[in-house]
C-alpha cells in the first residue's frame, strides 16, 4: 500500500502542550514552537523557534514561497559548492578555451580553498564580502577578484536554478573599480618611426595595427582570403590566442564579424606578404613560420624595438594593444564619424566607443565653447546693428 502524498503547506506545532492543554513528553525541553513545511515534492521539514511570533513569520514566509513556486527545501542546500561546481562544469562546453582556463585557475587558486566544502545553503552575502577583503589583503588585483567572484556567482546561480537556495549570495557584491593603466597614443610620426625600427618582417603588421585597429589576435589570424584588395577591405572574422601554450581559434570578440578599410599605402606591402600563398594561408607569420604568438613575439620582437627607441628618444612605452588605441586616436583626430570608429574597432555600440575614449575629446569640448563664443559674438553684433537702426 503506497503512502498518500502530502499537500504542500506550512503550519505551526506546539511541542510542549497538546490541544487539550496537557503537557507533551518534551515539555520544557528545547524550543517550544515548530514550523512544519511540506514542500512541493511532498517532503516534510521542520524548524524550531523559541517565540511564537518568530514561528508565525517563518510559516507565513514559507507559505508565500510555496504559493509562488520559489520554496527551497532545507535539505536541497546541503550540497557543497564543490559538488555544484562539478555539475556546473558539465554545462560549460560552449565556453571559449581561454575563458574556461581563466575560470579553472580562479577556482583552483581562490574559490576552492575557501568554499569547496561549504554547503551552498550556508553561504551568506556578508561572508562573500569578507572573502573579497581577504583576497585583497593577500594581494589579489581587481581582475583576479572579478574572476574569482564570477566563478562563485555562476556556480551559486546554478544552485538557485536547481532550487537548492533561494537567492544567490554572490550576486551584487561590489568590487573595487578597475584602475586602468594610462594608454599610449602614438602620433603618425611615432607610428612610422616604430614601423621603421622593428624587424622589417613586421613593418606592415605595425602599420595595420595602427591604422586598422585590429586586436593582435585578429591580425595574427588573418588569412589571405580575408583581404579584398579591390575594395581595400579586411574581413575580420576570427582571432587566435594562446592558452597554456596551446593555440585557440575563436570567432572575433562578441562573435561579430566586421569589414575594416585599410589605407592605400598598405596595398603594396600587403600584396607582397600574400605572394605565393594559398587563400587559407596566414598573412603574418612567426619568425620561424607558423602562427604568431603574442607573448613570445612581444618579448623578442616588439620590446626590442620599443627599448631601442626609448634609449634615444622620449618614446612612449607602448604595448601591441596600444596600437589599437592609437588607431582610435588617429581616427578621432581626423574627425572620423564615431559610428565609423565603432565599426572599425568592433565595439558593441558607439556609446561604448565614446566611453572608452572619452579622454580624447577634451579638445573637442574646448572647440564647442569657442564656437559658442563665436556665435554669441555674432548675435550681439547683429543686435547692436539693429539697435542703431532703430534709433
Amino acid at each position: 500500500m503506497t503512502s498518500q502524498r502530502r499537500n504542500p503547506g506550512a503550519h505551526i506545532e506546539d511541542t510542549w502542550f497538546r490541544k487539550d492543554g496537557t503537557q507533551k513528553p518534551r515539555h520544557g525541553t528545547g524550543k517550544r514552537w515548530r514550523v512544519v513545511v511540506v514542500g512541493l515534492d511532498g517532503e516534510r521539514s521542520g524548524e524550531y523557534f523559541e517565540r511564537k511570533s518568530d514561528a508565525t513569520s517563518y510559516r507565513d514566509e514559507q507559505r508565500a514561497r510555496l504559493s509562488t513556486g520559489s520554496y527551497v527545501a532545507p535539505k536541497a542546500g546541503r550540497l557543497t559548492v564543490e559538488q555544484v561546481y562539478e555539475e556546473w562544469l558539465t554545462q560549460q562546453a560552449h565556453a571559449a578555451d581561454s575563458t574556461a582556463a581563466k575560470r579553472e585557475s580562479a577556482w583552483e587558486v581562490w574559490v576552492s580553498p575557501k568554499w569547496a566544502r561549504v554547503a551552498v545553503a550556508d553561504i551568506r552575502r556578508s561572508a562573500v564580502r569578507a572573502w573579497v577583503t581577504e583576497m585583497t589583503n593577500e594581494g589579489a588585483g581587481v581582475a583576479t577578484l572579478e574572476n574569482a567572484v564570477e566563478v562563485l556567482r555562476l556556480v551559486l546561480g546554478l544552485a538557485v536554478e536547481d532550487r537548492r537556495i533561494v537567492e544567490n549570495p554572490a550576486a551584487g557584491v561590489k568590487l573595487p573599480p578597475r584602475e586602468h593603466k594610462p594608454r599610449a597614443y602614438l602620433s603618425h610620426e611615432q607610428v612610422w618611426l616604430l614601423a621603421d625600427t622593428i624587424d622589417a618582417r613586421y613593418r606592415t603588421l605595425v602599420l595595420m595595427l595602427s591604422y586598422c585597429g585590429l586586436r593582435f589576435g585578429e591580425a595574427a589570424a588573418l588569412e589571405v582570403r580575408d583581404i579584398d584588395f579591390l575594395r581595400r577591405r579586411v574581413e575580420v572574422r576570427q582571432q587566435v590566442t594562446e592558452v597554456k601554450g596551446r593555440l585557440v581559434w575563436t570567432p572575433t570578440k562578441g562573435k561579430r564579424r566586421r569589414s575594416v578599410p585599410f589605407p592605400k599605402f598598405l596595398v603594396d606591402d600587403l600584396s607582397l606578404l600574400c605572394v605565393d600563398k594559398r587563400r587559407d594561408d596566414q598573412v603574418f607569420l612567426a619568425p620561424k613560420g607558423g602562427t604568431l604568438r603574442l607573448n613570445s613575439w612581444r618579448k623578442r620582437t616588439w620590446n626590442t624595438a620599443i627599448n631601442t627607441l626609448r634609449e634615444v628618444d622620449d618614446f612612449p612605452a607602448a604595448t601591441p594593444h596600444d596600437m589599437r588605441h592609437t588607431a582610435a586616436s588617429l581616427a578621432i583626430s581626423a574627425n572620423a564619424n564615431v559610428k565609423a570608429v565603432q565599426t572599425m574597432l568592433g565595439h558593441k555600440s558607439a556609446a561604448l566607443t565614446l566611453d572608452i575614449y572619452s579622454d580624447l575629446f577634451p579638445a573637442d569640448l574646448d572647440g564647442v565653447a569657442t564656437a559658442f563664443d563665436r556665435e554669441v559674438e555674432a548675435m550681439m553684433a547683429r543686435r547692436a546693428v539693429g539697435a542703431e537702426a532703430a534709433e
